[in-house]
Formats: structure tokens, C-alpha cells, sequence
């Protein structure tokens, strides 16, 4: 009987040895908003624009990466993450875009500048996740953007710019390839809404 239990023992051990990592040790795959930095044009008598930190409703301020197989069901990749949350990723980002408009004469960011703009662009990210719902699938980038005149302390536009891109494969790997691309869509229409109201 000893024999016996012996042998099952080294089975278990044997199995065990040849699959090392348990779930929880999986190693996390991180991601990042991976689009390239533009140029930067400043001029002398532009304006001044502060780029707040961008805002995200609830569900979408983390870092796990989120995708819906039925609606109002938001659930998470289990080992897969952006590097950051996608509201402080996106941060630079815009800030990036407008300067290398031209068109201003400083673009500050929220999280460095000391003081107010002549304008202030304040944004929210409403959806940022894999969509199962269809037999394509995609991506959908939503966020909220409001235009304020620092000055008179007034609104001068807001507007809701949303993007949708298809993914090569239906993963997290093809889910974050395919927001690179919503988001740079976003990043122009948002560029030229502000350039449209600040002349």
C-alpha cells in the first residue's frame, strides 16, 4: 500500500513539474495607446489653451482592458491591462496634437501647469472597450469634449466624438491594435473642433 501511494505521489509531482506557472502566475500582457508623437509648432501670438485631465465614467476608469459580449455587461480581460489608465494616457496625447497644430502659443498640461489658459478644454471618456455584439468584431472610442472661455468663464462648444474600428482578431491584442485607430480619428476631429472655435 505504501508502494502504491508513492507511485500516485510522484504522478502528481510529475504532472505539477511540467506545468509550472498556476493561473494567478501568468504573466500580465500590458498595453499602451501606441500612436505616433507629432511635430511641435508653437507661435508667438497664438493663444493659450490648458488641456485638463481627461475625466472617464464608471467602468472605464481603470486599467484592465474592457469588452462586452451582451449589452450593459462590461466585464475585463483577466490578464491583459493598459499600462495606465486610458483617461492619463490619453493626456498627452491631445496635448501633443494641439501644439503641433500650430496654432497656439502654449498648450499647458493639467498635470504640470501652474496657471490658467485663455481657454481650457475639458474631456471625459464615455466607452473605451471591445464590442462582441456583432459577427465583426470592434472597437468603440466615445468622449465628451467642452470648450471653455477661461476669460468670460463661459461654455463655447461641447460635443460628443465617438469612433468605431474593426479588429483583425477577436483578442485583447487585436482589441488594442484597433483603438490605436479609433482614437487617433478621435484625436483629429477633437483637434479641429478646437481649432474650428478658437480663432
Amino acid at each position: 500500500m505504501k508502494t502504491y501511494h508513492g507511485i500516485i505521489y510522484l504522478l502528481l509531482f510529475s504532472i505539477s513539474a511540467c506545468n509550472p506557472l498556476r493561473k494567478e502566475d501568468i504573466p500580465v500582457q500590458n498595453y499602451f495607446f501606441d500612436l505616433p508623437l507629432q511635430t511641435i509648432t508653437l507661435t508667438e501670438t497664438g493663444k493659450t489653451l490648458l488641456v485638463s485631465m481627461p475625466q472617464a465614467t464608471s467602468g472605464y476608469d481603470r486599467v484592465e482592458q474592457t469588452y462586452i459580449r451582451t449589452p450593459a455587461t462590461l466585464e475585463t480581460y483577466n490578464h491583459t491591462q493598459w499600462v495606465d489608465t486610458p483617461a492619463r494616457m490619453l493626456l498627452p496625447l491631445l496635448v501633443n496634437r494641439l501644439e503641433a497644430t500650430g496654432k497656439f502659443g502654449a498648450v499647458l498640461s493639467a498635470s504640470t501647469a501652474s496657471m490658467l489658459g485663455e481657454y481650457r478644454l475639458d474631456t471625459e471618456i464615455l466607452r473605451i472597450q471591445q464590442e462582441f455584439l456583432s459577427p465583426n468584431n470592434q472597437v468603440r472610442f466615445m468622449l465628451r469634449a467642452q470648450l471653455l472661455n477661461m476669460e468670460h468663464q463661459q461654455i463655447i462648444a461641447t460635443r460628443v466624438f465617438e469612433a468605431v474600428a474593426p479588429t483583425n482578431t477577436p483578442d485583447a491584442d487585436g482589441g488594442a491594435k484597433a483603438m490605436n485607430q479609433a482614437i487617433a480619428t478621435v484625436l483629429q476631429e477633437i483637434t479641429q473642433f478646437v481649432l474650428a472655435h478658437i480663432q
